[in-house]
């Protein structure tokens, strides 16, 4: 079914992950296809690593500047 918002896209194969970009009117939309299991192990390590930031930064430890920045996107990125 079509996106009537869509105005272009086009899909990419990058080894084994496919990247789809569309063309929106308001903006894009990035989409990845890739392996079901990499990637929910992808995903906690990457939760243990945002885990591992949260307790830094509550601790009182200063944080460089990328990693603020995930912590400040994740925590707006996980509101309900």
């Amino acid at each position: 079914m079509e996106d009537p918002k869509v105005m272009k896209e086009t899909t990419e194969k990058l080894g084994a992950k496919e990247v789809k970009i569309e063309g929106l009117q308001d903006g894009y939309r990035i989409t990845v296809k890739a392996n079901e299991e990499k990637l929910k192990q992808q995903r906690r390590v990457g939760g243990a690593f945002i885990n591992l930031l949260k307790q830094l930064e509550k601790a009182g430890y200063r944080l460089p500047f990328p990693f603020s920045w995930i912590i400040r996107f994740w925590n707006r990125y996980s509101r309900p």
